[in-house]
This record gives structure tokens, C-alpha cells and sequence, in this order.
């Protein structure tokens, strides 16, 4: 009985903690709002970094659009830096 009681103990105690951790993260995370503030100023501290950001979507945005008008499995393809 004792070695059921330990065991119930050591459950109750690791979901305790638990349940505290994810009460103190919900409390010290930041709300929507000030995520989107956080966003707003990296955008104007770095613009170069999003200049390079929005090329690289642009490039991506290219590669998907070239997929889709295809009918061809160009996930299939061997690309140059693939090991296989």
C-alpha cells in the first residue's frame, strides 16, 4: 500500500509543479497586443532584415506559384544539395 501511496504522492506532486509553471508562464507571457507592439518596433529597429525577409517570401512565393502551374511532383526532384 505505501509503494501506491508514493507513487500517488510523486503524481499529485509532479502536476502540482506543473500546474504552477503553466499558471506563472500564463501570468509572465506577453499578451496579443504587446506582441504585436514588439513586432511593430523590430520592423523599424531592423529594415534591412525585413527587406531580406520579404525577398525571401517573394522567392518562396515564386517557387510555390511555378509548383502549382505544374503538373509535375517537384517535391519528387533531386536537388543539388540533397544527400540522396
Amino acid at each position: 500500500m505505501s509503494t501506491v501511496r508514493r507513487i500517488a504522492m510523486a503524481s499529485l506532486l509532479i502536476t502540482g509543479w506543473t500546474g504552477l509553471g503553466c499558471v506563472l508562464w500564463a501570468f509572465i507571457a506577453p499578451g496579443e497586443e504587446e506582441i504585436l507592439e514588439m513586432r511593430r518596433q523590430e520592423t523599424k529597429l531592423h529594415p534591412a532584415k525585413m527587406a531580406e525577409i520579404r525577398q525571401q517570401n517573394e522567392l518562396i512565393m515564386k517557387a510555390l506559384k511555378a509548383a502549382a502551374e505544374t503538373n509535375e511532383n517537384v517535391a519528387a526532384r533531386k536537388s543539388p544539395w540533397s544527400s540522396r
